[in-house]
Protein backbone atom coordinates (compact mmCIF):
# COMPACT_ATOMS: atom_id res chain seq x y z
CA UNK A 1 0.00 0.00 0.00
CA UNK A 2 1.47 3.55 -0.86
CA UNK A 3 1.37 6.60 1.53
CA UNK A 4 0.49 10.11 -0.10
CA UNK A 5 1.62 13.15 1.96
CA UNK A 6 -0.32 16.35 1.36
CA UNK A 7 2.46 19.55 0.36
CA UNK A 8 0.56 22.10 2.25
CA UNK A 9 -0.71 20.74 5.73
CA UNK A 10 1.56 17.26 5.96
CA UNK A 11 -1.26 14.91 6.23
CA UNK A 12 -0.20 11.29 5.28
CA UNK A 13 -2.71 8.71 3.44
CA UNK A 14 -2.46 5.25 2.60
CA UNK A 15 -4.25 3.84 -0.60
CA UNK A 16 -3.30 2.89 -3.96
CA UNK A 17 -4.62 6.52 -4.93
CA UNK A 18 -4.40 10.02 -2.98
CA UNK A 19 -7.34 11.01 -1.80
CA UNK A 20 -9.47 13.28 -4.07
CA UNK A 21 -9.34 16.45 -1.62
CA UNK A 22 -7.37 16.62 1.89
CA UNK A 23 -9.29 16.01 4.68
CA UNK A 24 -7.38 18.22 6.78
CA UNK A 25 -6.91 21.16 4.59
CA UNK A 26 -9.64 20.73 1.46
CA UNK A 27 -6.50 20.57 -1.00
CA UNK A 28 -7.07 18.58 -4.21
CA UNK A 29 -5.09 15.45 -5.11
CA UNK A 30 -2.91 17.00 -7.36
CA UNK A 31 -1.28 18.48 -4.65
CA UNK A 32 -0.04 14.61 -2.59
CA UNK A 33 3.09 13.23 -3.16
CA UNK A 34 4.00 9.82 -2.98
CA UNK A 35 5.85 9.32 -0.01
CA UNK A 36 9.67 7.34 -1.17
CA UNK A 37 11.10 5.51 1.88
CA UNK A 38 10.53 6.02 5.47
CA UNK A 39 9.98 9.55 6.72
CA UNK A 40 12.85 11.70 7.80
CA UNK A 41 12.96 14.11 10.68
CA UNK A 42 13.85 17.62 9.98
CA UNK A 43 15.75 18.43 13.14
CA UNK A 44 17.97 15.79 15.11
CA UNK A 45 17.82 16.15 18.68
CA UNK A 46 21.23 14.13 19.39
CA UNK A 47 24.35 14.96 21.65
CA UNK A 48 26.76 16.30 19.44
CA UNK A 49 24.70 17.07 16.28
CA UNK A 50 27.37 20.12 15.80
CA UNK A 51 30.39 17.83 14.42
CA UNK A 52 31.88 19.88 10.87
CA UNK A 53 30.70 23.45 13.05
CA UNK A 54 33.42 25.66 12.29
CA UNK A 55 35.54 26.58 15.20
CA UNK A 56 34.59 30.10 15.95
CA UNK A 57 31.13 29.29 16.24
CA UNK A 58 31.54 26.18 18.27
CA UNK A 59 33.98 28.89 20.90
CA UNK A 60 30.84 31.65 20.72
CA UNK A 61 28.58 28.56 21.74
CA UNK A 62 30.84 27.65 24.51
CA UNK A 63 30.80 30.97 25.98
CA UNK A 64 27.21 31.58 25.94
CA UNK A 65 26.90 28.15 27.50
CA UNK A 66 29.69 29.42 30.38
CA UNK A 67 28.33 32.37 30.69
CA UNK A 68 24.39 31.40 31.42
CA UNK A 69 26.38 28.17 33.94
CA UNK A 70 27.77 31.17 35.81
CA UNK A 71 24.89 33.67 36.16
CA UNK A 72 23.23 30.42 37.32
CA UNK A 73 25.65 30.21 40.33
CA UNK A 74 25.40 34.34 40.84
CA UNK A 75 21.30 33.93 41.31
CA UNK A 76 21.72 31.27 43.78
CA UNK A 77 24.22 33.26 45.88
CA UNK A 78 22.12 35.96 45.73
CA UNK A 79 19.04 33.95 46.48
CA UNK A 80 21.25 32.97 49.50
CA UNK A 81 22.09 35.97 50.80
CA UNK A 82 18.34 37.27 50.59
CA UNK A 83 16.48 34.38 52.19
CA UNK A 84 19.51 35.00 55.07
CA UNK A 85 19.01 38.52 55.73
CA UNK A 86 15.14 37.83 56.23
CA UNK A 87 13.97 38.69 52.86
CA UNK A 88 11.98 35.20 51.28
CA UNK A 89 10.45 36.84 48.17
CA UNK A 90 13.29 38.36 47.40
CA UNK A 91 15.43 34.51 47.72
CA UNK A 92 12.04 33.29 45.58
CA UNK A 93 12.44 35.61 42.75
CA UNK A 94 16.30 34.72 42.57
CA UNK A 95 16.17 31.01 42.64
CA UNK A 96 13.32 31.41 39.55
CA UNK A 97 16.13 34.03 37.91
CA UNK A 98 18.13 31.37 38.25
CA UNK A 99 15.82 28.19 36.93
CA UNK A 100 15.58 30.40 33.97
CA UNK A 101 19.21 30.61 33.20
CA UNK A 102 20.10 27.26 33.81
CA UNK A 103 16.90 26.02 31.20
CA UNK A 104 18.95 28.92 28.82
CA UNK A 105 22.39 27.05 29.37
CA UNK A 106 20.40 23.55 28.52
Amino acid sequence: MKKWVCTVCGYVHEGEQPPEKCPTCGVPAEKFKEMAGEREWAAEHVVGVAQGVSEDILADLRANFEGECSEVGMYLAMARVAHREGYPEIGLYWEKAAYEEAEHAA
